[in-house]
């Protein structure tokens, strides 16, 4: 018997949660750290150099407190859009998850579509997973373009461009403000197609599958109709009282994440700098920004490669002062596995608990 479209997504996505994902995952990040490590030998560090950099620990403590305040604001905004439906297990098991399938897929795809199996897995109807689903993309996006003008008022526009990077030379800027503006037209779809003008759009997306450029994605499209207005009606039962607390949980966890980074190169850069140095801290946010929106782009699992070789070229130019290959590669080493390789070795550990005390969705 043929399967349903929706039955196919379904079977799709848990696809994605298997162990020959984990290990491509996992072997790419380790060549990515080795690459890291071979790039300082080959600049003339050596392993001793790179073991013996000098680290403020109480920064990197901070490092790791933002990574878990990032995460507590993920469960508290699921558990706010979940309506009550999860508790805190299952929410927690929920962003661990979510996370994993995130470092598992190219960061081109993301992992929302493995999201919605992993919420409907933990209990929440299909219908009540696709809206937080959608209603989280919806925040994520919001949060970025108010954040873009917020750091430009307080640095300015130049600010979020490296310079000095031949690799990049022209390519940023033309990367930073496509993205800006597709995340502007994906935020205006979702609020349309949630709240505006839900029928219209399902309809369009229908009327749009017939047509003949479209018509091998047909399937695709009718479901997106289906979804986008199922989640409409779930979503306009939710209170401003709700939308406000989920709102603030995205903006803390999304601050707390590009904080980490901030707390990072503290931790590297204080035991060098000398009386008068600063860091501009709003600076580094602003760069990360927009390498956030070149990161999006890669077809590697969670970025992997292109996150290592971008962050000396967006942050170089920022700092107070140089860094040398071997502090370079140590900030790249413990930022990655703060903030990826982690999630990796957490939602892998859990994930086969997971499928074990977890029934398959029907």
């Amino acid at each position: 018997m043929a399967l349903s479209p929706e039955d196919s997504r379904r079977t799709s996505a848990a696809q994605w949660l298997t162990a020959r994902r984990m290990w491509m995952a996992v072997t790419a990040a380790v060549l990515a750290s080795v690459a890291v490590v071979l790039w300082s030998v080959v600049e003339g560090a050596s392993w001793r150099a790179l073991t013996s950099v000098e680290v403020a620990w109480t920064w990197v403590w901070g490092a790791l407190l933002l990574v878990f305040i990032r995460d507590v604001g993920y469960v508290v905004r699921l558990k706010v859009l979940a309506r009550g439906e999860l508790g805190l297990k299952r929410a927690t098991s929920s962003i661990l998850l979510w996370e994993l399938a995130s470092a598992l897929t190219p960061s081109v795809v993301g992992g929302s579509a493995v999201a919605a199996f992993i919420l409907h897995r933990n209990g929440l109807s299909w219908g009540r997973s696709l809206a937080t689903v959608m209603s989280t993309a919806l925040l994520d996006e919001l949060y970025f373009l108010v954040a873009v003008p917020l750091v430009a008022l307080a640095v300015g526009w130049a600010a979020f461009l490296p310079e000095g990077a031949s690799w990049i030379e022209g390519s940023v800027t033309t990367i930073f403000v496509g993205g800006y503006a597709f995340m502007a037209v994906l935020a205006a779809f979702l609020s349309t197609a949630l709240f505006g003008a839900p029928k219209r759009i399902r309809t369009g997306l229908e009327s749009l599958a017939t047509q003949r450029p479209f018509s091998r994605w047909s399937d695709p499209l009718r479901q997106l109709a289906l979804d986008l207005h199922n989640a409409s009606l779930d979503l306009r039962t939710m209170s401003w009282r709700a939308w406000g607390q989920a709102a603030a949980a995205t903006a803390v966890s999304w601050t707390a994440r590009f904080l980490t980074l901030n707390a990072l190169l503290m931790a590297f850069l204080v035991p060098m700098m000398r009386d008068g140095d600063s860091l501009s801290q709003f600076g580094i946010w602003a760069r990360q920004l927009s390498m956030w929106t070149v990161m999006m782009i890669s077809p590697t699992p969670g970025s992997s490669g292109l996150a290592e070789l971008a962050l000396p070229t967006f942050m170089s130019d920022v700092l107070p002062l140089a860094l040398t290959a071997t502090v370079w590669a140590a900030v790249v080493l413990v930022w990655r596995y703060v903030t990826y390789h982690i999630y990796l070795l957490v939602g892998g550990a859990l994930m086969p608990f997971w499928l074990a005390q977890t029934s398959s969705p029907n």
